[in-house]
């Protein structure tokens, strides 16, 4: 498709999200898909032209299927970007939570890892998730840190796995014990 051609095609593809003609819209951006050389990227736009149209359980597959392509590309910054809008749409998924937690760990980021984490020690104080649920959410944290990177490599992380949980319940410290 020549230049000329797409910049109206995605200008049309405007006008049908503002006029809430959603079919249509869904058409032509399937036919505009092609031209995304980024599959990831044409995903998160699919996501954000649903989003638009208020379809939140569709745009939310999407989105997810977006940052799961970013994190196996690596784009941790782009994974995060996707994730973080995710959690603004569901702020009570343990879930979101936890790769987000993955991410800022992968780009060592700490205190973004600590308000993530606090979050998701938030969500079991205020019943969102169970006691298990929160076990196994900094189980997979530290498994898939570890997994990429080695927890060896990340001194600052074990460090505040160590002083956060120490703040736990017992059960779930100790059912952590042992983990770095």
């Amino acid at each position: 498709m020549e230049q000329k051609a797409k910049n109206v095609a995605w200008f049309k593809l405007a006008d049908l999200i503002a006029r809430g003609e959603r079919e249509k819209a869904l058409n032509v951006f399937r036919l505009l898909s092609h031209s995304l050389p980024d599959r990831a990227y044409a995903l998160q736009v699919e996501g954000d032209l649903l989003w638009h149209l208020d379809d939140d359980q569709s745009s939310t597959e999407k989105y997810k299927q977006a940052a799961f392509l970013y994190q196996k590309e690596k784009r941790w910054v782009d994974a995060i970007a996707i994730y973080e809008h995710l959690l603004t749409i569901n702020p009570t998924s343990h879930a979101i939570v936890t790769s987000l937690m993955v991410l800022y760990a992968m780009l060592d980021w700490p205190e973004r890892f600590q308000q993530r984490f606090d979050q998701l020690v938030a969500l079991f104080e205020q019943r969102h998730i169970d006691q298990p649920m929160l076990i196994n959410a900094i189980r997979d944290v530290v498994e898939q840190v570890a997994l990429v990177d080695g927890l060896a490599a990340k001194p600052w992380l074990v460090q505040q796995l160590r002083d956060r949980t120490a703040s736990l319940p017992a059960p779930v410290a100790s059912a952590l014990q042992g983990l770095w």
